[in-house]
């Protein structure tokens, strides 16, 4: 590896970067170096090639080339850049609950509670397709009446996705038009993952506070370990579990869901590293989704000798008879390897799965009003390559934690701060504040430093933050809350950034999306949405920032004593 950089701050990951290396096994990290350096243009979202015309280029140190070949400036290049983002971000949500919704068609699945199904299954067809009974679904009306009011609010599919694509086709609308165009294919990506958590509650059940294991150690020596890895269905994640615990097969997962009552799918590792349990000998079969699979699995599992299975062929698969074969392939697969199995014996508890039914709107708000929590933060993001793993995330939390601001987490930023402990009740103490620790400790026993909210899609994050401003009566600007996305990469959390700006959530995302070739699109994010909904994305246009600075920006936009920043020249000083 050329690219001076130290890759994660997760010991086990880093103990096998020297075995890939020795095996001539080209990792992420790798494949990031070999890219550098990255294009500036496309880095500042000064590119264009909606047509074949191009490709077209703004060059900021030109006289000449400062526009596209259809008069395309950078201001249009930038704000369609972001338009694109949240377009493609958008769809990723939309897909996942139309699939579900239609795996749960088949009836092959006895509900939980079917009437609350039918209910959920008929809101999404009706938000999917538009119409008057798709403007709202279910939001607060002092957030509705807001999208409304600036055209936002959801329509459906052709209203919210088709149109806005069309305007990268062509067409004269200016940048905060493009802008807020972007916020309605999210907020309707928000309604699409409300909706999908409802219809997971009422197919399988409530989710309660679970303890499970995460890292490493979750793989097996005794007995076939199946990989789950990506986007995969529920239902047919939920099948597999079942018959995988009748037959004493393992399943563990990475970037996919943790809990599918009454089974759990034990994370390995996060996003960034997914490659490297293939790399222990012990994965017997990979079934591999989308979304957050990475294409290099196919190279990696097929230098370890490791079958994969995609379950979203174009041709389809009966589901009991794929779970079946799943089992089989992954049984025959255990018996042909052997003994040869090099599972580090890490291993970490967590409680994850909360919900807004754990976490009272009015004990939070109570909790804010007498000053046992400064302010709460929503971390989120999956990682980059572009930052050292992990290392952005735990830093900020641990600073968050110690100042008594309520952490919630979301996704795979959750099973980040699992690795290191942020989910294990028994370490509460260790991390909180004296406020901090006595609020949760009054939630109850079993309660961790950062409370785990499910991924984004599940839909619990958006319950809770509808709950405070029913709660409260007030918007969400009216609080000391923040959300954050310290290592973030895929376009739906774009998406999902967006959604907490609409809620009246100040949010903070790196690496800065693709518009800082335009200081208007940058204003934009600051100002002109601090205007329409109460709070801002501030586009942090330094390439490089110390985690410490990061969570000193927060802490001060929170307005919360004590927060560090790091001064150009390196050092650290008190921000009272």
């Amino acid at each position: 590896m050329e690219f001076i950089q130290r890759k994660t701050v997760d010991q086990v990951v880093e103990s096998y970067l020297a075995k890939a290396a020795e095996e001539g096994l080209p990792l992420t990290w790798d494949r990031f170096e070999g890219q550098l350096p990255e294009c500036g243009f496309c880095e500042t979202g000064l590119s264009c090639r909606d047509c074949l015309q191009g490709p077209c280029i703004s060059n900021p140190f030109r006289e000449s080339n400062k526009v596209g070949i259809c008069g395309k400036d950078r201001d249009d290049l930038a704000a369609q850049s972001f338009l694109r983002l949240t377009l493609k971000g958008a769809i990723s949500y939309l897909d996942q609950a139309a699939e579900f919704s239609r795996s749960l068609a088949s009836g092959n699945l006895k509900a939980n509670d079917q009437a609350q199904l039918n209910a959920a299954r008929g809101d999404l067809e009706r938000l999917l397709g538009g119409g008057e009974s798709g403007r709202s679904p279910g939001f607060p009306p002092l957030l509705a009446d807001n999208w409304q009011g600036l055209g936002i609010g959801p329509e459906g599919t052709t209203r919210d996705i088709f149109r806005a694509f069309q305007m990268l086709e062509g067409g004269t609308q200016e940048a905060e038009e493009l802008i807020l165009r972007g916020f309605k294919a999210a907020l309707l990506a928000c309604g699409a993952a409300r909706l999908q958590g409802r219809m997971k509650k009422a197919a399988f059940g409530y989710t309660v506070p679970t303890a499970i294991d995460v890292n490493f150690g979750v793989l097996r020596q005794d007995c076939a370990n199946v990989l789950l890895v990506g986007n995969i269905s529920p239902l047919l994640k939920r099948n597999l579990l079942a018959a995988a615990k009748a037959r004493k097969i393992n399943v563990a997962g990475v970037a996919t869901d943790i809990l599918l009552p009454p089974y759990v799918v034990s994370p390995a590792t996060t996003f960034a590293s997914q490659e490297i349990p293939f790399l222990t000998g012990a994965v017997d079969l990979a079934v591999v989704g989308d979304q957050q699979a990475n294409p290099s699995l196919a190279a990696i599992a097929k230098a370890s000798g490791t079958p994969l299975i995609n379950p979203g062929s174009l041709n389809g698969a009966d589901p009991a008879g794929l779970v079946e074969t799943i089992l089989d392939k992954a049984e025959k697969s255990f018996a042909l390897r052997g003994e040869k199995r090099e599972i580090p014996e890490v291993v970490e508890t967590a409680v994850v799965g909360f919900s807004e039914a754990q976490l009272p709107a009015a004990g939070i708000i109570a909790g804010l009003a007498e000053g046992k929590i400064k302010g709460i933060v929503i971390v989120s993001g999956s990682g980059n390559v572009k930052f050292i793993q992990d290392r952005p995330t735990v830093i900020m939390v641990e600073e968050f934690l110690k100042r008594d601001i309520l952490c919630l987490s979301v996704g795979e930023a959750s099973v980040t701060l699992a690795k290191y402990g942020f989910l294990n009740p028994a370490e509460r103490e260790k991390h909180c504040g004296a406020g901090l620790f006595n609020f949760l400790s009054g939630l109850g026993r079993d309660i961790p430093s950062v409370i785990d909210l499910g991924r984004s899609e599940n839909g619990a994050i958006i319950e809770l933050l509808g709950a405070l401003i029913k709660t409260g009566e007030k918007p969400l600007s009216a609080y000391p809350i923040a959300a954050c996305f310290p290592e973030a990469n895929r376009n739906s959390e774009v998406v999902e950034a967006l959604w907490y700006v609409a809620h009246g959530i100040t949010t903070y995302f790196w690496p800065a999306f693709p518009v800082t070739g335009s200081p208007k699109v940058v204003s934009i994010f600051d100002h002109f949405l601090k205007e329409k909904f109460g709070a801002s994305l501030p586009i942090q246009t330094e390439k490089k920032v110390e985690p410490l600075d990061k969570a000193g920006r927060i802490l001060s936009f929170l307005k919360v004593e004590g927060a560090r920043i790091i001064t150009k020249g390196g050092h650290v000083w008190e921000k009272n």
